[in-house]
């Protein structure tokens, strides 16, 4: 996909792109599911701050999963020094490291 990031995501800024890229792999997996005869889920994406791009991508995905009729979620209930996320400082979870609703 031209335009987009080093990992071949598009950037966040154009919208539309974001949505046909999400339409695209949620399609392919959901039809590869399909041919298997076993249910689809996406189980991670995103690792989002609470930025509009964030919002942008949870509404995207779960939009298009949904019409897809694939499962979906999107979670980290707190941050409990997870090594393996990319938000390192625990911003995706829901609450604030004070205790506060994120």
């Amino acid at each position: 996909m031209s335009g987009g990031c080093v990992d071949g995501e598009p950037d966040t800024s154009d919208p539309e792109k974001c949505l046909r890229f999400h339409e695209k792999r949620i399609g392919v997996r959901n039809r590869d599911a399909q041919r298997l005869g076993i249910p689809a889920m996406v189980t991670e994406f995103g690792a989002c701050f609470t930025e509009e791009a964030c919002v942008q991508e949870i509404n995207q995905v779960g939009a298009v999963a949904d019409e897809n009729l694939v499962g979906w979620a999107y979670w980290q209930f707190k941050f409990y020094a997870d090594l393996t996320t990319s938000a390192g400082t625990g911003s995706e979870g829901f609450y604030n490291a004070d205790g506060s609703l994120q």
